[in-house]
């Protein structure tokens, strides 16, 4: 009886969750800003100009002013017969319900323990409150077609991490990070802390191997960089290039940081006793101080725009005159607590941060969308099933929480974009 009542539970929420997915796309919501506008401008033009003429299109794609390779164009220009722009996102809003399946059917894979088992139907369904999914969905947009390769990407990583891997295993990750690096390139990451695993595993033969499958599997982006002209000058790339620095890695820091920490926060709060015992202790004060004193000399003056850096960056800039304290705060507090839990048995898992660091923190402007609901995927399907357990990923509490989190977060990005940016539903082009 009591199982009937959760699954009866489980479906009602199920369906709550999509329902409100699809009232989204009815009112062609926009809770990322700039997805109309994104497709009105530029996707539906490449989409329909590769249909007329690909390889002109191609050639002549950097005038496009798009910022990813032309890998999901491709595919939409291929595989999504609409006509109509409308009927075009609603292709990709259906289309995209696949990566819940897929998030579903890896997320069973791992084998987790939950408080309620019932409950890993629901986990995948919390990405249909992320407003960036969504509207990337309903606008159809280039971030969610690297969700179907990223996600089983993150599942071999985890196996890769734990030496539970294979040489069948291997190739299929090394194909699979190939293809969300041509759906979506700031996923560079990935490969390099792939190598750096097998590296560190002491596996030459893999290593050799992989190195020379992502080599053959990037040459056919070489040869579009080739005819684009990137290798003389590298703005040509896309229009993501352009702002392309090592000074800003630096300059990212507080930034990135703050964006981790803000989806950290769920995991904080389900874990709040133990974190403040950790955060408390002498070994994590004393890296907080210096961490602190460190990063008040280099970005005491720091001062970021409103555009981009997420909700906290935001409140920083609303709320706080832009005095960079906060940030500065946060970002300590963040590295310490992170560096004090690093241990031997679980480091390689932290490796990636610092990639994400160094690969995120080339360009000008740092996106939340490029966190949401990556974060979410982290958890579940990177995280091993001891990092989930330990964290309180498989209880009650924590799920519900996570659904309220985004649930707030999709609230907010609809009042400020609907309501006070006052961007009209029902818009159309």
């Amino acid at each position: 009886m009591i199982k009937f009542e959760r699954n009866k539970l489980s479906l009602f929420l199920i369906f709550l969750l999509l329902s409100s997915y699809f009232l989204g796309f009815y009112l062609r919501e926009i809770t990322n800003g700039a997805g109309h506008i994104d497709l009105e401008h530029h996707i539906w033009i490449v989409i329909n100009d590769l249909r007329k003429d690909y390889f002109e299109t191609i050639q002549n794609y950097q005038s496009y002013g798009e910022a990813t390779f032309p890998f999901f164009h491709s595919f939409q220009s291929f595989f999504n017969p609409a006509t109509k722009n409308l009927f075009y996102c609603l292709n990709n809003t259906i289309f995209n319900l696949l990566i819940i399946f897929i998030f579903y059917q890896f997320l069973k894979l791992k084998r987790i323990d939950f408080e309620n088992n019932f409950l890993v139907n629901l986990i995948p369904f919390i990405i249909l409150l992320s407003p960036w999914f969504r509207s990337s969905s309903y606008w159809g947009m280039t971030e969610n077609l690297s969700f179907f390769f990223l996600i089983p990407s993150l599942y071999f990583l985890n196996l890769l991490i734990q030496k539970k891997t294979s040489f069948k295993n291997n190739l299929i990750l090394t194909v699979l990070i190939s293809l969300t690096l041509y759906a979506r390139q700031q996923f560079l990451f990935l490969a390099v802390f792939h190598i750096l695993i097998l590296l560190l595993n002491n596996n030459k033969k893999e290593l050799i191997f992989t190195i020379v499958i992502y080599s053959f599997l990037s040459l056919p982006g070489f040869y579009v960089l080739h005819i684009w002209g990137v290798f003389k000058d590298i703005s040509q790339a896309t229009t993501a290039s352009s702002g392309l620095s090592l000074e800003n890695i630096l300059l990212n820091v507080p930034k990135i940081s703050s964006l981790f920490f803000f989806y950290f926060i769920p995991i904080v709060l389900t874990n709040f006793s133990r974190f403040l015992k950790i955060f408390f202790s002498r070994k994590c004060l004393l890296i907080f101080i210096i961490v602190l004193f460190i990063k008040y000399l280099l970005f005491n003056d720091i001062n970021y725009p409103f555009k981009s850096g997420g909700y906290i960056v935001k409140f920083n800039y609303f709320f706080l005159n832009n005095d960079p304290k906060l940030l500065i705060l946060i970002s300590s507090a963040f590295f310490a607590y992170i560096i004090s839990i690093i241990k031997s048995n679980n480091y390689k898992y932290f490796l990636i941060l610092p990639l994400i660091y160094l690969n995120y923190g080339f360009v000008n402007s740092v996106y939340q969308e490029w966190f949401d609901p990556l974060y979410i995927l982290m958890y579940y399907i990177f995280f091993s099933k001891d990092h989930i357990v330990n964290l309180r990923l498989n209880k009650n509490s924590t799920i519900t929480f996570l659904f309220i989190w985004e649930f707030v977060i999709l609230m907010i990005a609809f009042v400020y974009y609907h309501g006070i940016k006052e961007i009209p539903l029902f818009y159309t082009f």
